[in-house]
């Protein structure tokens, strides 16, 4: 797995999870892991992803998660083609981009939901 600090180069094969966690009331539907398939995403958009992993790994300190009593959580965690978990980053929030959330609610009204279903 690679370092907090370092976003993966997010291929075709890739897929990201996004799940989100905590706050004051618990959700169900907003709990439920989102995923997005790298190879359903057009160039554009797999280098907008790639872009926004970067940013917030960079932006986010490595030395731990997030903390706070009603604090909500955004989970990140990319796959490789095995299957395997090649990065993870759990950060606050509201310190996630806009643009981030934006895809994990996309993910959620896509097909399946859950699926893929980013930003044009």
């Amino acid at each position: 797995m690679t370092s907090p600090g370092a976003a993966p180069v997010l291929t075709p094969a890739s897929v990201l999870w996004l799940s989100r966690e905590g706050g004051v009331a618990h959700f169900p539907g907003l709990v439920r892991p989102r995923r997005i398939h790298c190879a359903l995403c057009s160039e554009t958009q797999r280098v907008e992803l790639q872009r926004l992993l970067t940013a917030l790994a960079q932006a986010c300190p490595s030395d731990g998660t997030p903390t706070g009593a009603d604090r909500r959580l955004l989970h990140l965690s990319v796959e490789d083609a095995a299957g395997t978990v090649v990065w993870a980053l759990t950060v606050a929030e509201d310190a996630a981009p806009e643009a981030l959330l934006e895809w994990w609610r996309r993910a959620g009204a896509g097909p399946g939901q859950g699926e893929n279903a980013g930003p044009a």
